[in-house]
Parts: structure tokens; sequence; C-alpha cells
């Protein structure tokens, strides 16, 4: 009987041991949960929100991550635009958003300041909606000339339409509480 239960129990810790091994390892700093910084349109994006990794997920028939480049001529519009947007939908009922949008502004390899949302601009956002029950609640949040951020194009190849680089930006939610999207980077091939 002695022999059984340890027997039993020996099996049980190898198993455990061995489950333990498959799982994969998260590492313990979330800069090294976001993707390497490259320059060859691999469609990657990921950035830390108040120091916690964020990268696009969820279903594959949405689109969760988008970049465009284009020059628009309209009664209301006039000029290039650019958009790169990511999506996490971490469950059906909580949905985070962020994005680097330009506004009749060309874009180049070089530094751009990430300021209000408006006419030749380029500037941030950070989204995020929650459904509680019946009722949905958004924040969207743009990047302002007083608290703004950095977009940083580390290569530009409109023929081949690629787009990488790096960014960082503040926005408030409400006075005291400042949501800190750090540690940015993107490689992306752009539509136009």
């Amino acid at each position: 009987m002695k022999y059984k239960f340890f027997f039993i129990l020996t099996s049980l810790f190898f198993i455990t041991l061995f489950a333990s091994e498959c799982k994969k390892h998260k590492p313990s700093n979330p800069v090294d949960q976001l993707p390497p910084e490259t320059q060859i349109g691999a469609n990657t994006f990921g950035c830390l929100i108040n120091g916690e990794a964020f990268l696009p997920k969820g279903p594959s028939l949405s689109p969760i991550l988008q970049c465009a480049y284009q020059y628009l001529n309209t009664n209301y519009s006039q000029g290039y635009f650019f958009q790169l947007s990511a999506g996490n939908k971490r469950n059906s009922s909580n949905v985070f958003g962020i994005g680097i949008f330009s506004d009749s502004l060309a874009i180049k390899e070089g530094v751009f300041t990430l300021n209000e949302n408006q006419k030749r601009n380029a500037y941030g956002l950070y989204s995020r909606f929650q459904e509680q029950g019946n009722i949905v609640e958004s924040t969207i949040l743009y990047t302002k000339s007083n608290l703004s951020g950095q977009l940083i194009i580390t290569k530009f190849d409109e023929i081949n339409q690629i787009v990488a680089g790096t960014f960082w930006f503040n926005v408030v939610k409400s006075p005291g509480d400042t949501i800190k999207v750090t540690d940015g980077r993107f490689d992306m091939q752009f539509t136009k």
C-alpha cells in the first residue's frame, strides 16, 4: 500500500512538472512581450499602456491591425492622410484601441510631434469600449498640444508600401489620470 501511494504521488509530481513545462513562458518584463523593431513589412505592432503590454488581438474576421497612407482631394479633405490602428479585444465586453494618424500631412522618415487632432498634424489616439450589461462605456482620447507624444518613422518605402517606426504619447482621461502609451513600435505594409 505504501509503495502504491508513493507511485501515485510520484506520478502526479512528474505529470505536473511536464505539464507546466509545456506552457508558454510569458516574459516578466512587459517590453520583452512586444515584437522586435524591424523594417521589412512584417505587419507587427505593439506598445505598453501604463506599463502593460498591448498587442493586436481579436477575432480573425475583424480588422485588428490596419495601416493606410493615401492622398485625398475632396470638397472636405485635401492632402496626405496616414492611419495606423490596432485593436485588442480582450473579451466580448472589453476592447482597447491605439492609433497614430496624420491629417493633411505628408509622412517621410523622420520625427513628428503627436499633437492636436486637426489639419496638418500627426496625433495619437487611445480608445476603450467596455460593456456592462446593456450599457456601453466608451473612452476616446487624443493627444493634445500640452501633453503630446512623438512618432519616429525609421523607414518609409512608398514603392514597396512599407512603413516602420516607434512612438510614444500621453493622453488625459481625467485630471490626475494620465494614460501613458510607451515603447510603441510597428513594421507595417500600408495600403494606398
